[in-house]
């Protein structure tokens, strides 16, 4: 089962398609894409095991039971750094 597009009398099908397809490229570049980044991270959490800093609990509203950072990267690259940094630290995710 198809999309059926609305046409109007003076376009054409692949203009009508064109113009959809124009339409959803847009509003998916509209969300943000995160990526995993994972030679920053590493130098992140490098230098924060050199400074000896102890990685707080996590306090956002996202982290769910279940979770692992991946899951974060939706939300924040931040906390998904932050994240990957607390399970190398403390061998564990949040609770």
């Amino acid at each position: 089962m198809g999309i059926t597009l609305p046409v109007l009398a003076d376009e054409s099908d692949d203009d009508a398609l064109a113009r959809a397809q124009a339409q959803m490229n847009a509003e998916v570049l509209s969300k943000p894409f995160l990526a995993e980044k994972p030679e920053e991270v590493d130098a992140y959490i490098k230098s924060m095991l050199e400074k000896k800093v102890v990685p707080p609990e996590y306090q956002g509203t996202y982290w769910r039971s279940g979770y692992t950072c991946r899951d974060l990267l939706r939300y924040s690259w931040s906390q998904y750094r932050n994240c990957k940094y607390y399970h190398r630290y403390h061998g564990r995710y949040y609770y």
